[in-house]
């Protein structure tokens, strides 16, 4: 797929990819006043300062300054091929990690864990009402930090009644109770998918557009700070795996449940250990000292990858458990920060 003359898939470097953007914003006619006027009526962030600095440099920006950008210049249908490329740029080639004591060498790949049997009456997630959008200190702050996208504040989830916030597991349950004896040690950590040890998850978006708020992808790990990841034990071996970014502050991982976007990950603001969609168990899978499954405790799904695991910007989503490499993450701790 093209964009006319212009071909972003064929960039050979950042520089390259710029020229390209370059190219697209004088084929617009558009000033980068009427960009920064383009980009406020679709809903996006993007600054004049902000699309003159990505047209300065040499390097690749940022997915969500890119997508408003192209889409300022009128090509929004064209916004998938333009991050797809910035991704492959950015992701550099893909060659194996060197072993690390979490990581075993080459040749030595993870065992397919046993499948997990999911339960024939599992619960189905169910439509919820779209996110209210932060405070306007939090919107002040986003002006601030052209291209940031909003996490949010999820405030009509409190007056749901606590049997619709997702079903808790019954007692002695093998499907929703895994053995969380071996959990991580929390704090200030990385999460990297076994099949794809370069990459971690990190902050990023639905690749189809139909989702437009930020959630959990799968990125380079030099680009997945910020927002720095934590996880939080709760009681009864659960944990909030919660983000810290400097414009949007904490949020936890929260399952979606309704469309669209339904089952990806999404930070929300406001965390409570009686919300199951936002608590996860972390099984040890045997395969390597900190290899684990991840559960959504409010449902008999494990956390994996959309479609190929190991491609970037790949999203993670709740998703049945079929004990495949996909389902299986390296979580790394981190000295705090």
């Amino acid at each position: 797929m093209d964009t006319g003359e212009l071909r972003p898939d064929e960039a050979t470097d950042p520089a390259e990819f710029i020229e390209l953007l370059r190219r697209l914003k004088k084929r617009s006619r558009r000033t980068f006043r009427q960009l920064e006027q383009r980009a406020t009526a679709a809903g996006d962030v993007l600054a004049r300062s902000t699309a003159a600095d990505v047209l300065g440099r040499s390097t690749l920006p940022r997915p969500e300054v890119l997508a408003a950008f192209v889409r300022a210049c009128g090509e929004a249908d064209q916004v998938q091929v333009w991050l797809r490329a910035r991704d492959r740029l950015a992701a550099g080639p893909l060659v194996p990690a060197s072993p690390t004591p979490d990581q075993p060498p080459a040749g030595n790949t993870l065992p397919a864990p046993a499948p997990v049997a999911a339960r024939p009456d599992a619960a189905r997630p169910r439509p919820s009402t779209r996110p209210v959008p932060l405070a306007l200190a939090v919107v002040g702050a986003l002006l601030a930090a052209p291209g940031a996208g909003a996490w949010f504040l999820h405030a009509d989830d409190e007056r749901r009644p606590a049997a619709e916030r997702g079903p808790t597991a019954p007692a002695g349950s093998p499907s929703n109770a895994p053995d969380r004896s071996a959990g991580p040690s929390g704090g200030r950590s990385r999460i990297r998918p076994a099949g794809a040890p370069q990459l971690c998850l990190t902050e990023g978006y639905d690749r189809t557009g139909r989702y437009r708020s930020q959630v959990a992808v799968q990125r380079p790990c030099a680009e997945a700070t910020p927002p720095d990841t934590y996880l939080e034990p709760v009681p009864g071996g659960l944990y909030f795996i919660k983000w810290d970014h400097p414009v949007h502050g904490p949020g936890c991982l929260t399952v979606r449940d309704g469309n669209p976007g339904r089952n990806l990950l999404e930070p929300w603001q406001d965390c409570r250990s009686d919300r199951r969609s936002q608590l996860f168990g972390f099984e040890p899978t045997g395969s390597a000292p900190t290899a684990y499954r991840i559960r959504p405790a409010h449902s008999d799904l494990c956390v994996g990858l959309h479609d190929d695991h190991t491609e970037v910007s790949a999203e993670a989503l709740a998703e049945p458990c079929t004990g495949d490499t996909d389902q299986v993450f390296l979580v790394d701790p981190l000295p705090a920060g």
